[in-house]
């Protein structure tokens, strides 16, 4: 497979801001990252390019006075996924908790403090006989988690093909047959749930918050990360607006882990 990268030079640089961009462009069809010393190279199939909504990404981080310029450059034909997990993948999430990962993508593999630490809260929890919705699934890990702290049923929904392929993958990995995934976003939520996990940029949450609210058991509960503590005041507000309430926050170097309840 071709594949091409894009060199991306953030200003001023932060890690936390290369975090959110990687998450961001993993959501365009980028599916590898490499940090760098000025900003991060995004690896992408070079069929699956789509320059403007690089672009797009790139001009609209919503980040304040950060600047993103990047250059494209190709490859060599190999497997680039194939190289990054045999060279780059750490298999935390199976060495730590039993999971076991086919990574497709950096996002997800547990690489990344987001993913550990919502997996890491899923499985301090009892779903016996829920059933769970895992917005965003990616590779899948927090339907995994989930299905293994007792859920009775899963539903894992991503809006990319790979991250649908890869899931499927995964739940069969670890003998998960009670799920079901599928492509889509929030609007493809169909039925309630006892627990929604959402693991988005924010963003993303803000704007299907009220699908996330519709699709809630009057006694559920509503799990969202992927966002900075700088803005858990931001993300109350969304979640106090839409009727629920905010029961538990976590937080683990500057990234957010909010549990809401729909009791009323």
């Amino acid at each position: 497979m071709l594949y091409l990268y894009a060199d991306i030079i953030v200003s001023p640089y932060t890690e936390a801001t290369c975090d959110v961009l990687s998450a961001l462009l993993g959501d365009i069809g980028f599916d590898s990252f490499e940090m760098t010393d000025t900003g991060i190279k995004a690896y992408i199939p070079k069929d699956q390019l789509d320059e403007a909504s690089l672009q797009e990404t790139l001009q609209n981080i919503f980040i304040p006075d950060v600047t993103c310029t990047y250059t494209l450059h190709g490859l060599e034909n190999k497997d680039w996924n194939a190289e990054w997990e045999q060279n780059s993948f750490d298999p935390i999430l199976e060495r730590e908790f039993g999971i076991r990962l086919n990574p497709r993508m950096a996002f997800g593999s547990g690489s990344h403090e987001t993913t550990y630490q919502i997996t890491s809260f899923l499985l301090q929890q009892d779903f016996t006989g829920q059933r769970v919705l895992d917005m965003g699934t990616g590779t899948g890990v927090l339907g995994i988690a989930m299905a293994m702290q007792g859920a009775q049923e899963v539903v894992a929904i991503d809006i990319d093909e790979f991250s649908v392929e890869n899931a499927r993958e995964n739940f069969a990995l670890n003998n998960i047959q009670n799920v079901c995934v599928q492509l889509g976003d929030a609007s493809a939520i169909d039925g309630m749930f006892q627990t929604i996990v959402a693991n988005i940029h924010k963003n993303i949450l803000t704007n299907d918050m009220p699908t996330y609210v519709q699709h809630l058991n009057s006694n559920g509960t509503l799990i969202i990360s992927g966002f900075f503590t700088d803005d858990i005041p931001e993300m109350t507000n969304v979640i106090c607006n839409n009727g629920l309430t905010v029961t538990q926050t976590l937080q683990q170097n500057n990234w957010a882990v909010m549990v809401c309840s729909s009791v009323r």
